[in-house]
């Protein structure tokens, strides 16, 4: 078996080749982000790509998106830290046949990838239960856009010009955070820029210091 294994973490990259390639046997090929998974995917065969979802460059889902151009049979497994719907959503349209967080062991990922190499798919626990949470609420006819309080406090920091950057500082928390906060922000409200994000803060009457 050839594996395609794709995170912008070298140890974790590091550790889990030397765990496939022991326990399947596997000669595992890896990449640091989603450019260098696409080109890599493009110039060797392989049965299967193990991806990272949240990387510098291109994300696992946008190149997930090239690869499925190249090959649309190719398995994927999606291996991440993100547990929101958005990210999980996203990675399952475009074709992860599973979806497995890093919180979980390794051995979980040796489950997933041969339900996955014998046709079936494989979610986390917990990836289930926001699968099944997102089903029951799309059957409403109307829910309200629902963002958490972490999502308000950089909705309202965008809306004031702050840099994404500026942001990280201010909250203290990471750059990619906020760049992770941000994307499932666009997502929920359906917005394609500020001016959509905008719009849904006037519609929803969010921030009179900023509005009114």
């Amino acid at each position: 078996m050839k594996i395609l294994l794709v995170d912008d973490h070298k140890i974790i990259r590091s550790i889990l080749a030397n765990f496939l390639s022991d326990k399947l046997g596997a000669e595992v090929i890896q990449g640091n982000n989603g450019i260098e998974g696409v080109n890599l995917f493009k110039s060797e065969i392989f049965d299967l790509v193990v991806t990272d979802i949240h990387m510098p460059k291109m994300d696992g889902i946008e190149m997930v998106k090239r690869i499925r151009l190249l090959n649309d049979e190719i398995k994927i497994v999606a291996l991440s830290m993100m547990d929101d719907s958005v990210s999980i959503k996203q990675m399952l349209k475009v074709g992860a046949s599973a979806y497995v967080l890093k919180e979980g062991d390794t051995n979980e990922l040796l489950k997933a990838i041969n339900l996955v190499m014998e046709g079936g798919k494989y979610y986390s626990p917990a990836v289930t239960e926001v699968i099944m949470t997102s089903i029951s609420h799309g059957r409403k006819e109307s829910q309200k856009v629902e963002l958490t309080k972490r999502e308000l406090e950089i909705l309202e920091l965008i809306l004031k010009e702050k840099s994404n950057a500026e942001i990280a500082e201010q909250l203290f928390i990471s750059l990619r955070t906020v760049e992770t906060h941000k994307h499932n922000i666009i997502e929920k409200t359906g917005s394609k820029n500020i001016a959509g994000l905008v719009k849904f803060a006037l519609r929803e009457k969010l921030f009179d210091n900023l509005f009114y």
